[in-house]
């Protein structure tokens, strides 16, 4: 009896050990299971989320914010704007063409569908993978698509795998695909009282370069790893620039229905590490970051990596978003923090998926006809979100667990598997039937502002198919999208000026290239779009750009996007003003002597300039920007009061600004020179110098 006692606390000590070193080693994984599994196409579609019903299953992981039985607290739909001012996205609906479904109200005239194979040489920073599956068969294939031109509609098309689809899909730095799935593992018998499901992992490469699987290996993670099924897989590279993946099992559980037989522990969470030599893992690096049945989280039907190498995982049931951390700093997770990275506000919120960009910015939706995607925050930097937005409003998102998709591109485009069933969302099951189709929000500030949403996309065959899963691979050429501020030319202070000149200063901005003129701009494929519309580039290098701010533009917040030779380089959000006056100055850091010429007599000479010129008040003409659209100015200088007779545009050059005024009586030496216009004062510490 005593012995008894000792091995049952020895067990007990040893399962504690293994829930506290989340990131032990697992030593007899990753060898392929010689099986040919195919994904479980009606454990996917009976996955349905609950949002609305409290969690019944024994022992389960009790979130930071209490559930209710009821949804007592929903988001409102219909916010005019956001906390900056702007009104969320929506998707701009669409038309299926006659002769292919039933037509809609829409703003588009064709189907957006791929015409053209990808052509040779695509990063694969630009291709979108996503999986298609069958309704009605074990059928699926994994599809990859373009946008060529840039205008959120998919042009090119290539089939990687025409063998059978997945849940989800990774693409890693190597571009070596990763395919998860549950499947029916049949245990080698005909008898099906003694099949189990099993999570599983394609590892699928392309060694040609054409778009299309040439070789894969099958990794039974239910045998290995103990997961009864595989949502969601992420990819990413260690800071020693090993390749790894992270794969979870939902934790699927009917709460109206113990007794459901697709119930499942709570989920389980692992990390793989690519080894060179063989292809396909390292044994000795593989972690178990979450044990099945642990009850340290309730769902995990989404994944995302964020910058830092932090791990996020949406836990539907549970209302949060938990993060794994990268603590010993080696650029990849490896311990669950017990506090949530999120926790929603709203019981409607319940993240289905979630995604993020390349500066931390996170991205999750729920479920429901008429739902919203929202942007996340951790806004002081703690590692914690402690904020949110509503970015897109109006989304159709069906009620499943498995069959959804959320990714975002470099760029920071964000895209989203809409009605992910098709014909499978039963109208008796609260759904609507629908297409399946990837829609795309862009982003292009990559703050979580999204603009309008078009369709990317669309199934083949909305009556037979399915989407779910969505990837890009991983951009190996171009640096992250870089940072930048915008000011006033000739200030360097300030807003910039609508109409007027724009400095946007920051690293990185034209990979090395430079000139001084629009021509030179327009050659080496230097180009800068503010809010959509052309901005002339003036001249350039890696750290300054200069453009003149497009008059049609307006006031405000608007997105700032420098590309070369069509990659985006850098992008950022500023403000754009009426008024914000600012001289040009000799040394060009916006203060000292200032910019001007004598009018005076037709000379046009520089400083230091007479006080009179042929017995009256020499004119001065001075140069800067910011003050043609908020006329009449006011000049003074060495502090009094200077007669104007010109203020506007100067005629030659775009977007600069000149004002002609008189040299007040009394001054000699330097005088400094304000001008206001539209409420606004120019930079002090800029002079003339009076003789």
């Amino acid at each position: 009896m005593r012995a008894r006692t000792h091995l049952a606390a020895l067990v007990t000590a040893l399962s504690l050990f293994a829930v506290v070193i989340p990131f032990q080693r697992t030593g007899s994984a990753q060898a392929p299971s010689g099986k040919n599994y195919r994904p479980d196409r009606r454990r996917a579609l009976a996955a349905r989320t609950g949002t609305g019903t409290a969690p019944t299953r024994a022992n389960a992981y009790k979130p930071q914010r209490k559930r209710t039985d009821k949804q007592t607290s929903a988001r409102p739909l219909s916010s005019s704007t956001d906390g900056r001012g702007r009104r969320p996205a929506r998707p701009v609906p669409f038309t299926r063409s006659v002769e292919k479904g039933v037509a809609q109200s829409s703003t588009q005239t064709t189907d957006p569908a791929p015409s053209a194979a990808i052509a040779p040489g695509t990063p694969l920073s630009r291709v979108l993978h996503v999986s298609q599956l069958s309704l009605v068969s074990a059928e699926g294939t994994h599809e990859e698509f373009v946008d060529r031109d840039g205008d959120l509609r998919a042009d090119d098309r290539t089939t990687f795998d025409a063998g059978g689809g997945s849940y989800d899909i990774a693409v890693g730095r190597s571009g070596a695909r990763y395919e998860v799935f549950t499947a029916v593992d049949d245990r080698g018998t005909s008898n099906p009282s003694d099949d189990v499901a099993t999570g599983v992992l394609v590892l699928a490469n392309d060694a040609s370069g054409d778009y299309v699987r040439d070789s894969a290996a099958t990794f039974d993670l239910g045998r290995d790893f103990g997961l009864p099924s595989a949502v969601a897989v992420v990819a990413g590279t260690s800071r020693a620039g090993r390749e790894f993946v992270v794969v979870s099992s939902s934790g699927y559980f009917n709460s109206e229905d113990p007794n459901d037989p697709n119930n499942e522990d709570s989920p389980g969470v692992v990390l793989l590490v690519r080894e060179p030599a063989t292809r396909g893992f390292d044994s000795s690096r593989a972690r178990t970051l979450v044990a099945v049945g642990d009850d340290r989280l309730f769902n995990a039907n989404g994944l995302a990596l964020l910058p830092n190498g932090n791990l996020l995982i949406a836990d539907f049931q549970s209302n949060e978003l938990r993060v794994v951390r990268d603590t010993d700093g080696d650029g990849m997770p490896d311990t669950l923090d017990a506090k949530p990275f999120y926790s929603f506000p709203f019981d409607t919120d319940a993240p289905l998926d979630v995604a993020a960009n390349s500066r931390g910015v996170v991205f999750t939706h729920s479920e429901g006809n008429d739902t919203y995607m929202l942007a996340v925050y951790d806004t002081d930097g703690d590692g914690f979100a402690d904020a949110d937005e509503v970015c897109v409003e109006g989304l159709s998102i069906d009620n499943n667990f498995v069959l959804h998709g959320l990714t975002v591109s470099r760029e920071g485009t964000v895209y989203v598997i809409q009605d992910a069933t098709g014909e499978s969302d039963l109208p008796a099951d609260g759904g609507n039937g629908g297409i399946p189709h990837v829609y795309a929000f862009p982003d292009p500030a990559l703050n979580g502002v999204l603009r309008d949403g078009d369709a990317f996309v669309l199934a083949d065959d909305e009556f037979t198919q399915a989407y779910s899963g969505l990837a890009f691979g991983v951009e190996t050429v171009l640096a992250p999208v870089a940072r930048f501020s915008v000011t006033n030319s000739a200030s360097l202070q300030g807003d910039a000026p609508t109409g007027g000149l724009a400095t946007i200063d920051g690293n990185g901005l034209t990979r090395g290239q430079s000139g001084a003129t629009q021509g030179e701009a327009l050659a080496r494929g230097v180009r800068v779009t503010i809010e959509g519309l052309e901005a002339p580039v003036l001249s350039f290098d890696d750290s300054k750009i200069h453009v003149q701010v497009p008059e049609a533009l307006g006031t405000g917040l608007a997105s700032v996007v420098v590309t070369v030779n069509g990659s985006v380089t850098a992008a950022d959000d500023a403000e754009f003003v009426k008024a914000n006056p600012g001289l040009f100055t000799v040394p060009q850091t916006g203060t000292g002597e200032a910019v001007a010429l004598l009018v005076s007599g037709l000379f046009y000479t520089r400083a230091p300039f007479p006080a009179r010129t042929g017995g009256a008040a020499s004119e001065v003409a001075f140069f800067g920007t910011g003050w043609r659209n908020a006329l009449p100015v006011t000049v003074q200088i060495g502090g009094k009061a200077a007669k104007v007779n010109y203020a506007g545009p100067s005629g030659g050059f775009p977007g600069l600004d000149q004002i002609d005024a008189e040299i007040p009586n009394g001054l000699n030496g330097p005088a400094a020179v304000v001008v206001n216009a539209g409420g606004a004062t120019s930079r002090t510490g800029v002079f003339i110098t009076v003789q």
